[in-house]
């Protein structure tokens, strides 16, 4: 991944993107007024399709980086930080305060973080919050402190690839420390083109462009489950754009999950049919072909494989399933579409197992007239029996299910 075609690619999204994802300037304010930009500041977006999910801005000394980090899920929160830096430019005490801006009154209560690593040991100290308390624990050499939200903190992202890049391997260990985890979170960081490094994140490669002097230009995490996207952006009102995301979320109108959890029932022929899944938005992204790729197995959702669970014994289309729960996955290529019946159960949605298949099926595409924005899966009955409908954009897929 060339630095040129990454960083035309950034930019071009920072200027068609910024004002759909963050919203009017104009916007509700409370009592958060803008501050004074320091020397050396820099800020960034994150985006998911068209929506911001995070923005964050920060000064990196040579002692230091502080900044402040906002989240927008599932709820609008501030963290305020300050990185204290080691003579070899390590972190070795992370100290974050966490809020809701006033303009949503139903916000979490405010708590604070320290994060300290000293040799091979990192403790947690939280005042406030779910995690309460001090927590001690055994880190490698890599360690470095996060937020402990995702979208990960920009800051933390390059921290990790100044020190992969400084340590001069092919690949860096990493040991990332978070305020709500009991134990660190083993990671990597691997050489890729140039000023391009690949972070694995969850197994898959997030790509970040560092600049000559070891400044972050952006970075993608198309590759990954995630989808986020991290663009360079200039003026930003840090503090007045959190205060206008908390007000959406006291109106009922923010982010929230970025893909909840759903369930679709059906009472067939007497039989019940259940399938428990999770909604990604398309949020003006090119679905599929683009987001779920030709000749690839997906998860058919969100989050956890999806379940479809039957009472009965039934037919879909021409495969006899027993009663019982099973996994759904699917494939799409130009000209064909595959749903595959799994008989694992209980996983995550990318530890698909082609071992488990208990078999697949074709389904039959429609084209939609009006956009579907989240992935919905949905029953029609039927004489005999009823479809199983699977539809996002603009694409309906179904499956016909009968009964012996």
């Amino acid at each position: 991944m060339a630095r040129a075609g990454v960083t035309h690619w950034m930019t071009v999204l920072a200027s068609a993107l910024l004002v759909a994802g963050c919203g009017d300037r104009d916007g509700a304010q409370g009592d958060v007024a803008p501050s004074v930009r320091p020397e050396g500041q820099r800020e960034f977006v994150t985006l998911l399709g068209v929506d911001t999910i995070a923005i964050e801005s920060f000064v990196r000394t040579e002692d230091r980086i502080e900044g402040i980090y906002v989240s927008r899920n599932p709820v609008t929160l501030v963290g305020r930080y300050t990185a204290e830096l080691t003579p070899e430019g390590r972190i070795g005490r992370l100290s974050i305060k966490w809020s809701t801006p006033a303009t949503n009154p139903d916000g979490i209560e405010p708590w604070s973080s320290v994060i300290t690593v000293e040799g091979n040991t990192a403790t947690v100290v939280n005042e406030g919050g779910r995690a309460e308390g001090t927590m001690e624990m055994e880190v490698g050499s890599g360690a470095i402190p996060t937020m402990g939200r995702m979208p990960m903190a920009l800051f933390v992202v390059e921290q990790a690839a100044r020190e992969a890049r400084d340590a001069g391997a092919d690949e860096y260990a990493l040991s990332l420390v978070s305020s709500t985890r009991p134990q660190p979170a083993a990671n990597a960081i691997t050489a890729a083109t140039g000023d391009t490094v690949s972070y694995d994140l969850f197994g898959s490669p997030m790509y970040v462009v560092l600049n000559d002097d070891g400044e972050l230009v952006g970075a993608t995490g198309y590759a990954t489950t995630m989808k986020a996207t991290a663009i360079a952006a200039d003026d930003l009102d840090v503090p007045t754009l959190a205060a206008d995301f908390a007000a959406r979320d006291a109106s009922g109108t923010g982010l929230g999950v970025p893909s909840p959890a759903a369930t679709a029932t059906a009472t067939l022929e007497g039989a019940r049919i259940e399938v428990t899944y999770s909604q990604p938005a398309k949020r003006g992204r090119h679905i599929w072909g683009g987001l779920v790729p030709h000749g690839e197995v997906w998860r058919t959702g969100a989050n956890s494989a999806t379940v479809f669970t039957t009472d009965t014994d039934l037919i879909l289309r021409d495969l006899n399933l027993p009663a019982g729960s099973y996994t759904l996955w699917t494939t799409f290529t130009e000209s064909s579409q595959e749903l595959i019946v799994n008989r694992q159960t209980g996983q995550w949605g990318t530890a698909y197992d082609e071992s488990q298949d208990f078999g697949r099926v074709v389904m039959t595409v429609d084209q939609l007239r009006d956009v579907v924005e989240r992935f919905t899966i949905s029953f029609q009955e039927m004489e005999g029996g009823g479809v199983m409908h699977l539809e996002w954009d603009r694409t309906r897929f179904s499956v016909p299910i009968r009964f012996r």
